[in-house]
C-alpha cells in the first residue's frame, strides 16, 4: 500500500486516495473541544485555540491536496464526559463555558471547512460524536460508527470503537481510527519520544471476519486479501497509544477491546507520519 506525502510537511497525518476522477482524503480523531479537559490545568477555555489550530490545518491540507471528498473517521468532537467532578454548581459553571466555547468551535469549523467550495465531507460517528453530529446532519453526510463500504466496494471505513459492519468484508481497503496509534523509542541517554504513526496490517478477508466476530460469506465477497490502516489522531495535542507497549505498561489498558486482536497481531506493521517505514511493531 503506497501513502502520499508533500515533501514541505514532516507531519502528514492524513491519508489521501484517488477513486477515478475523485480524491478522497481521509483524518481521524480531531477532537474539537480538547481544551475542555484541560481547564483544571488553567488553560482558557474561553479562547479555544488548540481547537482553532486543528481546524486551520486541516483547512491547509485541504487546500494543498485539493480533495473532492474530507472523511472524518470518527470523534470530530470532544466530548463532555469528562465533567462529572467538584461541587454541582463547579460542575455547572464549567458545562456552560464549555457549550459556549464549543459552539465557537463549530462556527469556525463551518466558516473554515464547510465554506470550501465543491468538496463533499463524511463523518463516521466516533464514539465522542455526539453534538456535532447531530447538528452537522444536514451539512455533512453521517455514516454510523460500524461503518460504510464506499467508492464501487474499494474502500470501507469505520471508526472502531464498535465492530465493523459485516459489509466491509466486500471492501479492499479498511480505514479506521480511534486508537491514535503510536510508537515509543528511546536514544542513547535512554530519553523517550513518543512518536505518532500510522499501523497498517494486511490479512486475509477470512482472517478478518475471525479477529472481529464476522459471519464469513463467500456470496459477494471476492477472495483476496484487505488492507486495514489505523490512522494517527490528527489532533496533535495527543500523546498517543504506544502499540510497543501492549504487554508492559499498557497490559491492563482496556481502551480498545474491539480492536484487541489487530492490535495484538504479530503482523502489524507501523510508519511514521513523515513516511518512514520502521517495520513490524513486534520487532520494535
Amino acid at each position: 500500500m503506497n501513502m502520499i506525502f508533500l515533501e514541505d510537511n514532516l507531519d502528514r497525518r492524513f491519508l489521501l486516495r484517488k477513486y477515478n476522477s475523485k480524491k478522497v482524503l481521509l483524518v481521524s480523531d480531531l477532537h474539537l473541544g480538547i481544551e475542555l479537559e484541560w481547564h483544571q490545568s488553567g488553560l482558557d477555555i474561553s479562547n479555544p485555540q488548540w481547537s482553532f489550530e486543528i481546524i486551520r490545518t486541516l483547512k491547509k491540507d485541504i487546500l494543498e491536496v485539493k480533495p473532492t471528498h474530507v472523511l472524518i473517521v470518527g470523534d470530530l468532537e470532544h466530548s463532555f464526559r469528562h465533567f462529572r467532578m467538584g461541587s454541582k454548581k463547579k460542575v455547572q459553571k464549567i458545562w456552560v463555558s464549555g457549550k459556549r466555547t464549543k459552539e465557537k468551535i463549530l462556527e469556525y469549523f463551518n466558516t473554515q471547512i464547510l465554506s470550501i467550495e465543491g468538496l463533499t465531507i463524511g463523518l463516521i460517528r466516533g464514539n465522542q460524536d455526539i453534538e456535532y453530529y447531530e447538528t452537522l446532519k444536514a451539512q455533512i453526510i453521517n455514516y454510523p460508527g460500524s461503518g460504510v463500504l464506499l467508492f464501487d466496494n474499494k474502500l470501507g471505513v469505520f471508526h472502531g470503537n464498535i465492530k465493523p459492519s459485516e459489509e466491509l468484508l466486500k471492501a479492499r481497503e479498511i480505514v479506521l481510527g480511534h486508537v491514535h496509534p503510536a510508537i515509543e523509542l528511546k536514544d542513547d541517554l535512554n530519553v523517550k519520544y513518543k512518536l505518532p504513526v500510522f499501523a497498517k496490517l494486511n490479512i486475509s478477508k477470512a482472517e478478518f471476519s475471525t479477529l472481529f466476530g464476522l459471519e464469513y460469506k463467500l456470496t459477494g465477497v471476492v477472495e483476496e486479501n484487505i488492507t486495514i490502516t489505523i490512522l494517527p489522531a490528527y489532533n496533535r495535542f495527543f500523546g498517543g497509544f504506544s502499540l510497543n507497549k501492549i504487554g508492559s505498561e499498557n497490559e491492563k489498558n482496556n481502551s480498545y477491546p474491539v480492536l484487541k486482536n489487530i492490535l495484538d497481531h504479530p503482523k502489524l506493521e507501523v510508519q511514521l507520519t513523515d513516511g518512514v517505514y520502521l517495520g513490524r511493531v513486534s520487532d520494535l
